[in-house]
Parts: C-alpha cells; sequence; structure tokens
C-alpha cells in the first residue's frame, strides 16, 4: 500500500490520506466499520486490501477487548486504590466525555493502548506514545493530538505505513479510549531487518 504524493484536501480543508491507488484511505475504513464487503477494485487492489485487512483487524480486536469479562485477583482492589492515592497527578490523565459528567482516562494507559495496536500491525514496532489533550474549544470537545514513535522493517514503504499508522491510531483512539483524535506526528527513529521465520 503507497500514499499518493499529491494530496488533497476535503470540503473543511483538513488533508486527505490517499492510497498509492488514489482512493480516500479514510473512506475505505469506513466501509470496513459500516460491514460493505470491498468492491471490485479493493478486492484486486494491494493497497485497499491492506487498508482493509488493517481496518478488520483493529475492529476485531476493539470487538474482542470490549467482550472480555475481566475477574481481577481479590488483592487487586487494594493495590490499585494504593496506587491511586499515592501516585494519581491530575495532569496524567485524558478527560473523557461522559453522560453522567466527565471522566479520566490514564495517560499512560492510553498510550499503551496505541502503541499495542501500532505493534499488531507488520512491519512495524512502536518506541514511544505522547497524547495532549487540547483545551476544549468547541469544535472538537477533548480532542488529543498525538506523537509517536515507530521503527519500521528495512524496505517497507515509508509513505504507506505512516499513513496506515495514523489511520489505525485515529480510529483506536476514538474507538477503544473514547479520545477524539485532531493530529497523529509519527517519527520514524529506526530500522530493523526482517526477522528469521
Amino acid at each position: 500500500m503507497a500514499l499518493n504524493a499529491n494530496s488533497s484536501t476535503d470540503g473543511a480543508g483538513d488533508p486527505v490520506a490517499r492510497l498509492g491507488c488514489g482512493r480516500d484511505a479514510a473512506l475505505v475504513w469506513d466501509r470496513v466499520a459500516a460491514g460493505t464487503p470491498p468492491d471490485e477494485h479493493e478486492r484486486d487492489c494491494p493497497h485497499c486490501s491492506a487498508a482493509f485487512a488493517d481496518a478488520r483487524r483493529l475492529d476485531s480486536l476493539v470487538h474482542r477487548m470490549a467482550a472480555q469479562e475481566l475477574e481481577p485477583p481479590p488483592t487487586m482492589m487494594d493495590r490499585v486504590m494504593a496506587a491511586v492515592v499515592t501516585e494519581f497527578r491530575p495532569h496524567d490523565v485524558l478527560t473523557l466525555p461522559s453522560p453522567h459528567g466527565p471522566a479520566q482516562l490514564s495517560r499512560p494507559a492510553a498510550a499503551a493502548v496505541l502503541r499495542h495496536v501500532v505493534d499488531r500491525m507488520d512491519g512495524l514496532r512502536a518506541r514511544s506514545c505522547r497524547i495532549e489533550q487540547l483545551a476544549d474549544d468547541g469544535a472538537a470537545p477533548h480532542a488529543a493530538d498525538v506523537t509517536i514513535s515507530v521503527t519500521a522493517r528495512f524496505g517497507v514503504d515509508l509513505a504507506s505505513v505512516t499513513a496506515r499508522v495514523r489511520q489505525m491510531v485515529i480510529a483506536a483512539g476514538e474507538q477503544a479510549l473514547g479520545v477524539p483524535v485532531r493530529r497523529v506526528d509519527i517519527d520514524v527513529v529506526d530500522l530493523f531487518a526482517e526477522e528469521p521465520p
């Protein structure tokens, strides 16, 4: 999957990430989210097929995580409460909208979820992730900017994989965390060789 060098903008002036075949990557992801099967072009196009596969993996992961029943050990509550009392810092949380008032999510936990999503992508490994929540300007309440550093397998198309990282992080932020992601900055900090099977 490759990204076109000629990016365009949508009606609001926001940049549109185009796949190597010219299709809007976000529209392909929306079709997957709606359960629409790939059309003839998308079945035959390697760029669209990769985008469909990434979106399906993320959707499957989100649904699997949501369906899991958690049974914490009896001592877990004591440890969690001790950690909250001793280490809770207001600047280390994200504010999430909720019908019952604002909720809070640990910033390191949110960053770990986004790193995990990137680690599951072929040819990439996440190094670090920083999430900065923006002041509530009314346009996108509680929106966040994400900066993530990755290492890539030698030989991958960096424009293509960074476009996929951007789409995965935006989708995971909104679907798994409930945090609208306004911007994703990706730093490719290193390369690694293909590991033997």
